[in-house]
């Protein structure tokens, strides 16, 4: 049997720049449209046997540039980034001013204390662990989604058996391609 291998590219630098950026639908700077495409240097969408995005601009928009005409992009609603609710498109310095106590408590345990309005981190896994079963279904082989920092760092504990503080631990810079294997 074929193991299912994800390779996931997080996304360029956005319009809105550094914030709480979930569910806020950004576009992506000419920066960020570099930074994605070397991300992928020297791969061709030949190269996978499907290709996923989030549906969030900042995902499909390029995904759907570079996969071109002939080859089909997936956008998958579960691929969404972490929704921030309340403090969504507001940076970190913004919530402390307005809820300092909130922030504090999100920070601290983040499994426990969503922001206000936002999804629940069980939740955000729920959905991705959800979309990795149904891709296991589905494929065999390399499959590439184009997704969001949260979305990749949360998989990388799903697919590795890692306990969720190790999520803010993993590094998933704009741009930066990953390369996983689903060892669950």
């Amino acid at each position: 049997m074929t193991t299912l291998t994800i390779d996931l590219l997080r996304h360029g630098i956005t319009e809105r720049g550094s914030c709480f950026l979930g569910r806020t639908d950004a576009a992506l700077t000419a920066e960020g449209w570099q930074q994605m495409q070397q991300g992928l240097a020297g791969l061709k969408p030949e190269d996978y046997d499907a290709i996923y995005a989030s549906p969030l601009q900042r995902c499909a928009a390029f995904a759907r540039h570079w996969a071109g005409a002939a080859t089909t992009v997936q956008l998958d609603a579960r691929l969404r980034e972490y929704d921030f609710g309340d403090w969504d498109g507001l940076t970190a310095a913004d919530v402390h001013v307005q809820d300092p106590e909130g922030l504090g408590r999100f920070w601290q345990d983040p499994w426990h204390h969503c922001p206000p309005g936002g999804e629940a981190l069980p939740d955000f896994f729920a959905r991705l662990e959800a979309c990795i079963d149904s891709l296991q279904q589905h494929h065999r082989g390399r499959v590439l989604l184009i997704c969001h920092g949260g979305v990749i760092r949360a998989l990388h504990c799903i697919l590795h058996g890692l306990p969720v503080s190790e999520m803010f631990n993993y590094a998933a810079t704009h741009g930066s391609l990953h390369h996983f294997r689903d060892q669950r």
